[in-house]
């Protein structure tokens, strides 16, 4: 099948073993993605304990403004063709699927981070609780594509880069209202799947802006947000301020 589309697929294992043990039936996986994309499977051994997230990146030959349509027209989300062109997620879904059940005897498998590589823009879908990229992409995609107008700035520019979800930062010393979370010593905890449908933080390239939308109000917030790796940056250098005013008194 001529899927339009190309995927690549990192991930790291825990383990203690000096021997790299890699994924059950990952051969399969590989051979699978093989047959529907151009693909790339690389997994690499990590620190004891905790999941195998993985994080995963699909470039695609349309632009989200027209996935956008094609959608709102009924079209399946993940089985998109429009003449000589498709953007096909269905073979990856599927082998997904297959991969987690031939691990779950004795580890669990699950995305922490879907990038999808527009020509006119990125989406980046992040984890905010088990298996919740999985199971809400077909209502988020839907979502994306019913409030996509609504994402224009005044000056008509729709956001480079879209992050879903962001979240409202409670802390009084927040380095920014609104951020991505992560699953390691996160502060933050997701209330339900729903949060995916509130807020999304938004990059804009020529006007130079970061927005937040909410998708709830399907209003513009005019509010800055961190990536996570904006946010854990911003917490060393206050750290490191900290250690220098602290040894400049001693």
């Amino acid at each position: 099948m001529d899927t339009g589309t190309a995927v690549t697929v990192k991930y790291w294992i825990a383990t203690d073993s000096p021997k790299f043990q890699d994924l059950d039936g990952i051969d399969d996986f590989r051979k699978e993605l093989a047959a529907d994309y151009v693909s790339v499977v690389k997994g690499r051994p990590a620190g004891a304990g905790g999941l195998t997230h993985l994080y995963v990146e699909l470039i695609s030959t349309l632009s989200l403004s027209h996935i956008a349509q094609l959608l709102l027209d009924g079209i399946a989300f993940d089985l998109i063709k429009h003449g000589t062109e498709a953007f096909v997620l269905r073979p990856f879904l599927a082998a997904y699927k297959r991969l987690q059940e031939r691990n779950k005897e004795h580890r669990f498998i699950d995305i922490a981070e879907l990038q999808i590589q527009f020509q006119d823009s990125l989406l980046i879908i992040h984890e905010i609780s088990s298996d919740s990229i999985y199971s809400n992409l077909e209502a988020i995609l839907l979502a994306l594509a019913r409030n996509y107008e609504n994402l224009a700035l005044k000056t008509g520019e729709l956001p480079f880069t879209i992050h879903i979800p962001v979240f409202e930062d409670p802390e009084e010393d927040r380095p920014s209202r609104f951020r991505v979370i992560g699953n390691i010593d996160e502060t933050i905890r997701s209330d339900s799947q729903q949060d995916y449908f509130h807020f999304w933080g938004l990059e804009y390239l020529y006007d130079r802006v970061k927005r937040v939308y909410d998708a709830r109000t399907q209003l513009l917030i005019d509010s800055d947000f961190n990536t996570l790796k904006q946010h854990w940056a911003e917490l060393m250098r206050r750290s490191e301020a900290k250690w220098r005013q602290g040894k400049g008194r001693s």
